[in-house]
């Protein structure tokens, strides 16, 4: 419970949301109440906001610079002889009327691609997969499991995780596993930092690999 009213607060504290629900207050504001200046002032800000986010250039350009951090490893580079392909979940919804990969969100559907490439560098490497199915049908990490398979990757090289609940939990099983070997992270460049810091904090240090 308490986990989930994390995700809730942490959800509403990211920057659309919140312009979101301070747009909601100004016209509340604005209609039931004679705080109307106040409220004229939240909603231009509010908007102001909403809409520059919107607006590609700007988006492309705040990304950038978390993007730049952490490059894709480069295929001239991609054979390391790497004992575990670490790679974090994202979003998705199990639907057995769809193939698996139309069952992942399209940030899932980037990082495995990502994981693929590496593995198809590092073939004996092996593939874990993490992410909790939050009362689905299946785990995230048994659908990113499911379509390894259909692409190729043995099932005896890949481990999952489908415990995990955020990256905190994911960083402190993997660090277990990976302690004293050498090892890859994948996940999206603007998570990256994050979940490096993470890691960092359970004592290992994975070579990393933004998407």
């Amino acid at each position: 419970m308490l986990f989930l009213i994390k995700k809730w607060v942490s959800g509403f504290m990211m920057p659309l949301p919140l312009f979101l629900l301070i747009f909601l207050i100004a016209l509340i504001l604005l209609l039931f109440t004679r705080k109307q200046k106040l409220a004229k002032v939240l909603l231009v800000c509010s908007f102001v906001f909403i809409t520059l986010m919107s607006t590609l250039p700007i988006s492309e350009r705040l990304t950038h610079r978390l993007e730049r951090i952490h490059l894709p490893i480069l295929q001239e580079n991609v054979a390391q002889q790497f004992d575990y392909i670490l790679l974090l979940g994202s979003g998705g919804v199990a639907d057995p009327s769809l193939p698996v990969n139309s069952q992942l969100s399209s940030t899932a559907n980037s990082r495995f691609l990502e994981a693929l490439r590496l593995f198809r560098a590092n073939p004996r490497a092996t593939l874990v997969v993490s992410g909790n199915g939050f009362g689905d049908i299946k785990s995230h990490a048994s659908m990113m499991q499911e379509l390894a398979i259909i692409m190729g990757v043995p099932k005896k090289q890949i481990i999952t995780m489908g415990e995990n609940k955020d990256t905190d939990d994911e960083a402190k099983a993997m660090s277990k596993l990976i302690r004293g070997k050498k090892s890859v992270l994948v996940t999206s460049a603007t998570h990256m930092d994050r979940a490096l810091n993470l890691f960092y904090q359970y004592g290992t240090a994975p070579k990393v690999c933004a998407e």
